[in-house]
């Protein structure tokens, strides 16, 4: 039995074409009142993005160390690539993830200041603070130069090089 046969119609004006029960009063839409279909619908987004979540039992490790935050990164990508998940969740994971790996960099920077300051006062621990740092040749690629390509000079070539005493051969 069809919804249509008890009287219901889409919002085209035809007859509904869904399949109900003989006792039924209409289809899933047609049988509530306004506010149960609005109802119905949030459940429905709502189930439709919690399908895509990780299950409540997925466990996150503590980012204790880089490798950890590696071990994450990971995780995260065969997430992404090999599950149906909320890619924008994914994001959020490993933007959390770049955040403690930026803490860890900060905090080994903070301990390379510490190691200098406690080697060498002054500004000789500075210096070598920069050059440790500093972005050098090594590490810095640059392009090459273009190369030149010389231009011969037409005079030359049409009349000959008067410092040789060379005329031009085509003439």
């Amino acid at each position: 039995m069809k919804c249509g046969e008890k009287g219901w119609t889409t919002a085209a004006g035809t007859p509904c074409q869904q399949n109900i029960g003989k006792n039924a009063a209409g289809c899933l839409w047609h049988s509530k009142s306004a506010a149960g279909r609005l109802a119905l619908a949030m459940k429905g987004g709502i189930a439709s993005r919690m399908r895509r979540a990780l299950p409540a039992t997925y466990q996150v490790q503590p980012f204790e160390t880089r490798e950890d935050v590696i071990r994450f990164a990971n995780a995260m990508a065969e997430l992404a690539l090999k599950k149906d998940v909320d890619l924008r969740r994914i994001d959020s994971a490993l933007r959390a993830a770049g955040l403690a790996l930026q803490a860890f960099a900060q905090e080994t920077n903070e301990r390379l200041v510490n190691a200098l300051l406690e080697h060498e006062h002054g500004g000789q621990a500075f210096a070598i603070y920069q050059r440790m740092t500093a972005v050098t040749s090594s590490t810095l690629r640059r392009p090459l130069p273009p190369r030149r390509v010389a231009v011969p000079d037409l005079d030359v070539v049409e009349h000959g090089d008067p410092a040789t005493g060379d005329e031009d051969a085509s003439a």
